[in-house]
């Protein structure tokens, strides 16, 4: 079977399903970055435990703010015993109210402990959110890319096909060789197997997209907002002004991270766990009132109690000296994720500039050369003036060319992203904001 043969089996076996799908497709407008982000917000079992964790510190506060509980102490003395205490004419019950009293801060400190966790709950549940939308948009651009690559196949199966018609007209017609004929429909073969294997990877992408809403992937992308990018860049030979891009780039979204104030919590959390210690190592008193009852002589009395705990082996000392080593080390990972989000935001910076240098100069001087060399190349093929390599050469530095161009495009739109997720600043956009990008 020759491989042009098997191409068209490929073919067939997706067609079907092709023509389906694009069918489906033409009946809706395009998905864009912000659709596909409020479906996954609105079906995402993560943000279902963020807020659950949210609730449960909530909860958390409230516990930590209540007093604690008195104790009801009943006592009966001197019955059941020898003598005159055999019976319990002579008993003696006393009744009392036992109160914990926390003079050292306690309840405070455990409520501000809780309010610190609370407020860590909210903003890892907003970090949660801030994390599945770049995920989305990360394969949203994925799925863009894979389309984009589609197109780049199918017109590469386009030009393929055109080749070979021609090479056969010119075989029929004596003016090339059998050799050239049967080379022509190889590479026929291989663009159609390179569009099938590009039309299920495109296929693939949005089914990954989908899979964040549980839907099918019956949709098309956007690929208009894939081919837009930010400003102007400068000429790569100029340091100064690329220096000054980057430096741009890198205060991209510059408003504080949501990671670098979560870290800044989690030492606001250690700060409030040394005050608990404190609290701790001043001892608690209870204090006790009651009555007692007298059987033998029908008569009764108070009773006032008061107790407090003997700080002779343990004074909380290393409760206080573990708390205060958990708040230094809070802030030594509060600084060292300082450092870490100002190199990734430096280093996304320098990929977004790079892939955007790169796009334009493919635009401005690579992409409109090759194109315009295709373009005579099959011409002269067509006129008997170029050799069918020749054409072949022009249609691979185009189809490298346009890939080159897509990949820059996916690593420009992913750094960019990236960027936003750092500061907090991603939400879902709306329509026409992304559209006007």
């Amino acid at each position: 079977m020759s491989a042009y043969s098997v191409a068209a089996l490929i073919g067939v076996a997706c067609a079907a399903g092709i023509v389906a799908e694009a069918s489906a497709q033409a009946q809706s407008p395009p998905l864009t970055r912000a659709d596909a982000i409020a479906r996954a917000l609105g079906d995402d079992p993560r943000l279902g435990a963020a807020d659950a964790a949210r609730r449960a510190a909530e909860a958390r506060v409230r516990q930590a703010g209540r007093l604690p509980n008195p104790a009801l102490d009943i006592v009966v003395e001197n019955v059941e015993g020898s003598g005159p205490y055999q019976a319990w004419e002579r008993g003696e019950a006393t009744y009392s109210l036992t109160q914990r009293l926390e003079l050292g801060g306690d309840r405070s400190a455990r409520r501000r402990l809780a309010e610190r966790d609370l407020d860590a709950a909210r903003l890892g549940a907003d970090i949660e959110r801030l994390d599945l939308i770049e995920e989305v948009e990360a394969s949203y651009i994925d799925a863009q890319a894979a389309e984009a690559a589609r197109l780049v196949a199918e017109e590469r199966l386009a030009v393929a096909q055109e080749l070979a018609d021609a090479a056969r007209r010119r075989v029929a017609a004596a003016r090339d060789p059998l050799m050239a004929g049967s080379r022509a429909q190889a590479r026929l073969a291989e663009a159609q197997i390179d569009a099938d294997a590009a039309r299920l990877a495109a296929l693939a992408a949005r089914a990954r997209l989908a899979s964040y809403w549980g839907g099918g992937d019956d949709f098309s992308i956007d690929i208009a907002s894939f081919e837009r990018i930010g400003g102007a860049t400068p000429r790569l030979d100029e340091d100064a002004g690329l220096r000054g891009r980057l430096a741009d780039a890198a205060t991209l979204h510059q408003g504080p991270s949501p990671d670098l104030a979560l870290a800044d919590l989690d030492r606001a959390r250690a700060d409030a766990g040394v005050a608990v210690e404190r609290a701790r190592s001043i001892p608690d008193p209870d204090v006790q009132l009651g009555w007692r009852s007298f059987n033998e002589s029908d008569e009764t009395a108070f009773v006032f109690g008061f107790s407090v705990p003997l700080q002779l082996w343990d004074r909380n000392t290393d409760g206080v000296a573990q708390a205060r080593a958990e708040s230094a080390r809070a802030g030594f990972e509060a600084s060292a994720r300082a450092r870490a989000i100002a190199r990734e935001r430096a280093m996304l910076a320098v990929q977004v500039e790079t892939a955007r240098a790169e796009v334009e100069a493919l635009d401005a001087s690579v992409l409109p050369n090759v194109e315009a060399a295709l373009q005579s190349a099959r011409e002269g093929y067509a006129m008997g003036a170029f050799a069918y390599l020749d054409v072949l050469e022009a249609q691979r530095a185009l189809t490298d060319a346009r890939m080159r161009r897509i990949s820059a495009l996916r690593s420009y739109h992913r750094a960019d992203a990236a960027l936003a997720r750092i500061a907090g600043a991603r939400a879902e956009r709306a329509p026409s904001e992304e559209n006007s990008r």
